[in-house]
């Protein structure tokens, strides 16, 4: 008896469908007494996923099917290929679902003989014959009505059988024609994306800026691996970014190290970080690690200047500055009767390190990373760790792009 084996893969989604699928053919196929096949599927594992352009932009949880049996034979005969019979002369051979190598060749080299039966050798038009074979090597072409009397096969039986062929080729995703559901985007390819993107545009935006009329830095991340009317141009410059690689490896480093911490925020990012792949609608909350990362970087930075900083002025001299704003705190406010003062703690440092603070009650303030013109009266020098800091007060910004009271 020869055995016949398919082997493809389909999307971890379609397992049930394939197993429904395997279960009618059999059935059908028990009806004219043929043995049913086994169906086999595996783990799921990952493996790329290329859109219709052939771009690779994700990966997706698929599964190994395996499909394996007995090809039918009676009285020696099996049934190789079913040869369909065009218009224009062209015969195109399908051969039986798994069959060996060895019969696959046999049935290539076969030569066709167009309408003809060697069961009934009557020659008329048919669209289709099926070649037999005898363990004897004998080959025959038999019409559809021939089949089963010259060999003892059911037909029908052979036809319900002939389904498993096509499972491979089929479209489990169905007619919609969009991205899969189940798509899962590499973690560094998304950190490198986002990298690109953030030199490109000279800073990260988050989804709350879309009142700026902005576009939020997750939304393009999405464009490049999801929306193809993206310009390919625009790809290209993403890709050809050449620190992005580098940066993007930096901030995974720093996003898994946050695993753990007592912050959610950090504990969440570390936790997509130390994945392989993210679920898109995760990706806002992982790109946006490249803004904390910034800012850890930004404030490293801004720590290492301050070691500079040395006390500015005397006290109650004038002083003017240009500084950029590095720290907003808010503070507790004062009451005064049923009117209560905001007050907030603002530091500054000037391009030398040295550091300043205000503390103001002022209806606006600069935001922070803001780069203003100081000016202010000294009212102290203070020692903040082991930083320097020069306290003004009755301060004035120029410049500036204040924050609402």
């Amino acid at each position: 008896m020869t055995s016949a084996a398919m082997r493809f893969s389909v999307p971890a989604t379609a397992q049930s469908r394939v197993r429904q699928l395997v279960e009618a053919t059999n059935a059908r196929a028990a009806v004219h007494q043929l043995t049913p096949y086994t169906l086999d599927i595996s783990a799921p594992f990952l493996s790329d996923y290329r859109d219709t352009d052939g771009r690779l932009i994700g990966q997706r949880p698929t599964v190994t099917v395996t499909i394996s049996g007995d090809i039918p034979r009676h009285h020696g005969w099996t049934v190789l290929a079913r040869l369909d019979h065009d218009a224009e002369g062209e015969t195109i051979s399908s051969l039986f679902p798994g069959l060996p190598e060895q019969d696959a060749e046999a049935v290539r080299q076969y030569r066709a003989i167009e309408n003809f039966c060697h069961g009934c050798a009557v020659a008329r038009h048919r669209t289709a014959t099926y070649l037999a074979r005898h363990e004897s090597g004998e080959m025959r072409q038999l019409g559809t009505t021939c089949v089963e009397p010259y060999t003892g096969l059911p037909i029908k039986g052979l036809e319900a059988l002939w389904r498993f062929g096509t499972l491979k080729d089929s479209d489990w995703d169905g007619e919609e024609g969009g991205i899969p559901a189940d798509l899962r985007v590499p973690v560094i390819e998304a950190l490198r994306v986002t990298a690109a993107i953030v030199t490109q545009e000279g800073r990260y935006y988050s989804r709350s800026e879309e009142w700026k009329k902005v576009i939020p830095t997750a939304s393009s991340v999405e464009s490049y691996f999801f929306n193809r009317k993206a310009p390919e141009e625009w790809r290209e410059a993403i890709d050809a970014e050449p620190d992005a690689p580098s940066t993007a490896a930096a901030v995974r480093a720093w996003a898994i190290q946050g695993y753990g911490s007592l912050s959610d925020y950090r504990h969440k990012v570390g936790q997509l970080a130390r994945a392989e792949t993210v679920d898109p609608r995760h990706l806002p909350t992982l790109v946006s690690a490249i803004a904390g990362w910034y800012r850890d970087q930004e404030k490293e930075a801004t720590e290492r200047a301050a070691q500079n900083s040395r006390p500015q002025g005397t006290v109650g001299e004038r002083i003017t500055t240009n500084a950029t704003v590095t720290t907003v705190i808010e503070l507790e406010g004062r009451s005064y009767g049923y009117h209560t003062q905001r007050r907030r703690l603002v530091k500054f440092q000037d391009g030398d390190g040295n550091v300043f603070v205000w503390f103001s009650s002022a209806a606006t303030v600069p935001a922070q990373g803001d780069e203003v013109e100081l000016t202010g009266t000294v009212k102290d020098h203070s020692i903040y760790g082991e930083t320097a800091q020069t306290v003004l007060t009755r301060c004035r910004v120029a410049e500036r792009q204040p924050v609402a009271a």
